[in-house]
């Protein structure tokens, strides 16, 4: 699979939260994050740059000014590139509730509670929806 057809996008507005999930993702995998600062910079991003791309995974924060991540899923339902988008939720809420109404976006593929570990990022990238579509970052001696 080509690696350039395909895109990560972190909408997050907690700029350490946000550089660490990069971080983490740049030494995972050979594809550098695109960085969005909330859910409308996503959204927006994604109207421009879509059809560029095979496959779009979003790691979404939930609570975010301007457009949080609510918003973002209702936009994206209705979007011409639903079906290429791929969301992992990445929150700090605690209630049960919310991964429920998560779980009943067709984006939505997986649902975890920040900090983001190297751990959780690996289950990630393994989820069905997204395996094989990064390619890892070959490990050197």
């Amino acid at each position: 699979m080509k690696n350039n057809s395909n895109q990560i996008l972190i909408a997050e507005d907690d700029q350490v939260v946000a550089r660490i999930q990069k971080f983490l993702l740049e030494k995972a995998v050979s594809l550098s994050p695109v960085m969005c600062k909330n859910g409308r910079e996503a959204f927006e991003f994604l109207q421009v740059n879509s059809e560029e791309s095979d496959k779009i995974l979003v790691l979404l924060d939930l609570n975010m000014p301007e457009m949080n991540g609510w918003d973002f899923l209702e936009a994206c339902k209705e979007s011409s590139f639903a079906e290429k988008v791929h969301v992992v939720v990445l929150t700090s809420s605690l209630f049960w509730e919310d991964e429920e109404k998560a779980a009943s976006y067709e984006q939505v593929i997986g649902y975890y509670t920040k900090p983001i570990t190297p751990g959780m990022l690996q289950e990630i990238l393994r989820l069905p929806q997204v395996c094989g579509f990064f390619e890892p970052v070959l490990k050197s001696r």
